[in-house]
């Protein structure tokens, strides 16, 4: 069925009542005109300026992914930072929720169509308070259509590949209005019927769609605009085939299936023919207004399916420009369709063609600093241009024009954010237990853990180690003092020491690493930055009350330090931040419970036998993914056999390279980080994953180490990129042997700054898939992630009851202090609040497993939380609905979650990384639904009663 059909009943009755006259679109086109009516007009009347003082509105009036865009920002912040402009965001409470009359006010309005957008109900809207509509909503309905699309273009003299359609659905259902916008506007009646033709694939290369044939390869294309399944279907002469390209999926956008291959049947399609592209790119044109228009090439996902991204996560594109055609079809798509702001797709076939494939309605070019000036400045011009003829109906009560609401109905007026710290360098750490008394002497004052950080209190722990040198406990000493002496300079080292129970023994746990790297300092800064900016739009006054805190976590301070600095306006005082470490540092009230967990994984993983027989198996709560086979054991069995592999030849190239080779190899490190700590760090990985059972002689694994690995795989991919390639290279399988390694080792490195290269798309542009070439290095990094992956969502509780029970325990003082923060948010004589709060990553996983299994209205499952990454953040949004002036009701307090996985990218082996090292952090989902404020905060309450015992 056609996606439009769902929305004709209000718009075959509007399309029936609708004046006969162009200057009466159902958009008020004609107050957008650029050709100002005369006040004689029988449906139009001019207002006055506006009021001396008062900034013009901008209405942003779409979903909240692609309102609160960091592309969407840069435009909007250029046009505020006209000081002509405010901005007022619908948001998807309000747009979903309330009835068009309570939506605020504007005098220009930005409104498009993404998944879940009411398009019918926006367009209700626009014909009650008649705005400034940057992109017409009418038109928007064609969009939906492949059909509809492909006959614009074709009227608009925009060439396209040929094409034959098979409707199985009657045809477009196209709404009365539509038709008649079209037919006024343009001059073109749209095709309402028809019949669905025979289709017969003749053999396996030729398909006869009624009269005409159409040989492989082809391309097959839902008439839905919104299904993105597209098959491309191959010739015998090519091996046949086919290839699917979907929606991007991490690092893929097609797939290839080998063997014969049958059309669907079970829709309305497009079968164009297929078009060999010029260098594998295909062109994406970014039009705003008539006569601009940006171009970016990029890999076309027809090559292989493998989508190249850059450091911040985004597809790897190059700007590209358009001739002087293209320029033309791109002004004829953007009047055709009534949309300024648009996107959309262009294949440069052999023979200096160009072809319009796609139409993809409102596109912005994300992280491109020109463009976004540009197209401010673009709209800037346009609604001035507006403002000197400000018109409105007749049929709309003038005088209560000023009288309405420019404000949203549903406001924001807190935000929560629970964040992890940034990017460190990987933690390592030794535990060994004495009876020393010089060393039982480093507790504090009544036997209490101490924790020793500074130089002066390291070198006492490292004189009091010495002192003990000689005691029974000799040997697990001297490791510590051999390791303490080489880590005690590094930023980071620190020495804990607690009690044993009663036993008179204390556990010495000495600590290195993990210290905020010169990457986090810049996901941190950027981050705020983007936070500030993204509520300077949303409700200024959330930054006049902000507050700040920390665990005592260095790393975690460094990052504060670094967000909170970025996050107020320039030349504002320095913040200053809590630290709270009964709320954010370790908790021991959840310690025997997780403990308890590590064992039964412990457990599992080191059965030697199949799974039905495993005794620590819960069939229920712990299925292994298919890829990690039917015995853990095996799995980790060959991981560690991969990593063993590894270090033996990093090894070998160690004792086989000169220092001066070594120094060739990777001639600059950052982060305090050298060689032959890099050489450390890597044997220590295998020796905390497994070691030998003095009694058995068994090898026993520890799948909880898996952390410990995907720390150093990334850190290295990040910061050590050649280093990690070439290391762990078997000079044997070099064709000249350890000469070409040598070659390697001294080839500069390659440039870092593709980003912002300007090409004429030439897939030489595109680096070599993969960019990382280490085999082995790729396939235990995908390893890891899934054993990673499998032992994060477990080893916080197996089943959804203990998940919820460690979650409550160890979260306590945290939730406390939530609940205390929204229930004064919904205060109505408070103002509008923001709160940080950060900490460690352990906090963030009991966190979000409270919120996904305490009834909530969740947006997302268990299973779609992935690897929570640095600067992975839970964002509490308040909204206050406030009740109309006459209303005798109370206000209304709305809350929703949002969830960023943080700075991640599944694919870090591959994304080209530049000299900041730093990954950007992906944009927050909805992880909630919108719900009642009240109910959430009674929700985490009776979660404290609940488990008040186990407290």
């Amino acid at each position: 069925m056609a996606p439009v059909h769902q929305n004709s009943g209000f718009l075959s009755e509007l399309g029936d009542r609708l004046p006969q006259s162009p200057a009466a679109d159902a958009e008020t086109e004609a107050v957008a005109s650029t050709s100002p009516l005369k006040s004689a007009s029988p449906h139009f009347i001019e207002l006055p300026p506006l009021a001396e003082g008062r900034k013009a509105v901008i209405g942003v009036c779409a979903m909240d992914s692609k309102a609160r865009s960091q592309a969407m920002a840069a435009v909007l912040n250029g046009l505020v930072a006209t000081n002509r402009y405010s901005v007022v965001f619908f948001g998807e409470k309000t747009i979903l929720d309330e009835a068009i009359e309570q939506w605020p006010t504007c005098d220009f309005l930005i409104s498009f169509f993404s998944h879940g957008f009411p398009l019918e109900k926006a367009l209700q809207y626009t014909r009650l308070r008649k705005p400034f509509s940057v992109n017409s909503l009418v038109r928007q309905f064609l969009l939906l259509d492949r059909r509809l699309v492909l006959e614009m273009l074709r009227h608009a003299g925009v060439p396209t590949p040929e094409n034959i359609v098979v409707s199985r659905d009657g045809g477009p259902k196209v709404p009365a209005l539509v038709r008649r916008v079209v037919e006024q506007h343009l001059g073109l009646p749209l095709a309402t019927d028809s019949p669905t033709p025979d289709v017969e694939e003749i053999d396996c290369d030729t398909l006869r769609i009624g009269t005409r044939t159409l040989r492989k390869p082809f391309v097959e294309k839902p008439c839905d605009a919104e299904d993105h399944n597209i098959h491309i279907y191959y010739a015998s002469w090519q091996g046949g085939g086919v290839r699917k390209l979907f929606r991007k999926v991490g690092n893929k956008s097609s797939e290839f299936y080998p063997g014969p291959a049958h059309i669907r049947t079970d829709a309305s399609y497009v079968y164009e023919e297929f078009i060999a592209v010029e260098n594998a790119v295909d062109v994406k044109v970014y039009t705003v207004g008539g006569e601009y228009a940006h171009a970016e090439t990029r890999r076309s996902p027809v090559v292989d399916g493998h989508v190249r991204r850059t450091s911040d996560g985004k597809e790897m594109r190059f700007i590209t420009q358009l001739t002087d055609s293209e320029r033309e079809y791109a002004r004829r798509v953007s009047a055709a369709f009534g949309q300024r702001v648009c996107g959309f797709d262009i294949l440069r076939a052999a023979g200096g063609r160009s072809l319009v494939m796609d139409v993809n309605g409102w596109s912005f070019v994300k992280g491109n600093e020109q463009y976004a000036e540009d197209a401010a400045r673009i709209l800037d011009t346009r609604f001035q241009e507006a403002l000197r003829h400000r018109w409105v109906a007749r049929f709309v009560d003038a005088e209560s024009v000023g009288r309405l609401t420019y404000e949203s109905t549903w406001a924001l007026k807190g935000v929560l954010s629970v964040c992890r710290h940034a990017d460190r360098t990987p933690k390592q750490k030794m535990k060994r237990v004495t009876r020393a008394p010089s060393v039982v002497a480093l507790l504090g004052a009544d036997g209490s853990e101490r924790i020793l950080r500074t130089r002066d209190e390291l070198d006492q722990a490292l004189a009091a180690l010495h002192a003990a040198a000689d005691c029974s406990d000799g040997p697990a000493v001297a490791q510590l003092i051999d390791v303490l002496q080489r880590k005690i300079a590094l930023p980071g080292t620190k020495v804990q020491v607690r009690a044993q129970n009663a036993s008179g023994a204390v556990q010495v746990v000495l600590k290195w690493g993990g210290t905020c790297t010169h990457a986090g300092t810049v996901q941190s800064q950027d981050l705020g930055e983007r936070m500030r900016k993204d509520l300077m739009l949303l409700n200024a006054a959330l930054l006049d009350d902000v507050q700040f805190f920390s665990s005592a976590e260095r790393r975690v301070q460094s990052t504060v330090a670094a967000y909170a600095g970025a996050f107020v306006a320039k030349g504002a005082e320095k913040p200053q931040f809590s630290i709270r470490s009964d709320m954010l540092d370790d908790f021991s009230a959840a310690k025997p419970a997780i403990d308890k967990d590590k064992e039964q994984l412990c457990g599992f993983f080191n059965f030697d036998g199949p799974l039905e027989g495993n005794p620590f198996y819960d069939a229920t709560y712990m299925a292994l993914p298919a890829d990690m086979g039917s015995n853990p054991r095996v799995f980790l069995a060959d991981l560690c056999s991969l990593v063993h592999r590894l270090i033996a030849r990093m090894e070998r190239n160690f004792a086989t390279l000169s220092a001066d080779a070594l120094e060739r190899l990777q001639p600059e490190w950052c982060c305090n980080e050298t060689a032959e700590l890099f050489r450390e760090r890597w044997k220590k990985i295998l020796a905390d994953f497994q070691e030998t059972d003095k009694h058995t002689g068994a090898t026993v694994y520890d799948p909880t180490m898996i952390g410990k690995l995907c720390d150093s795989l990334k850190y290295d991919a990040l910061h050590n990129r050649r280093f990690l390639e070439h290391i762990f290279q078997d000079p044997d399988e070099m064709n000249d042997g350890s000469s070409d390694f040598l070659e390697i080792a001294a080839a500069p490195a390659p440039s870092q700054d593709r980003s912002a290269s300007v090409a004429n798309g030439s897939s030489s542009m595109y680096p070599p898939d993969p960019l990382f070439a280490q085999k082995e290095v790729r396939q235990l990094y995908y390893k890891a992630r899934l054993l990673l992956n499998y032992v994060s969502h477990h080893e916080f509780g197996i089943t959804p009851s203990q998940r919820k029970t460690i979650g409550v325990q160890a979260s306590v003082p945290l939730l406390r202090k939530l609940i205390a923060d929204l229930d004064e948010i919904r205060s109505t004589s408070s103002e509008p609040r923001t709160r940080f709060y950060f900490t460690k990553e352990s906090h963030i996983h009991t966190l979000l497993n409270i919120i996904l299994l305490c009834g909530m209205p969740n947006a997302m499952s268990y299973e779609q939380v992935d690897e929570l990454d640095y600067l992975t953040h839970i964002i509490f949004e308040v909204y206050e609905r406030k009740p109309d002036v006459d209303a005798n009701v109370d206000r209304e307090y709305s809350l929703r979650i949002g969830f960023s996985p943080g700075a991640s990218c599944f694919h870090v082996l591959d994304i080209d990384i530049d000299c900041t090292h730093a990954l950007k952090v992906l944009p927050r989902r909805n992880f909630t639904h919108h719900m009642p404020l009240d109910s959430a905060i009674d929700v985490l309450q009776q979660l404290l009663d609940d488990h008040k015992s186990e407290l």
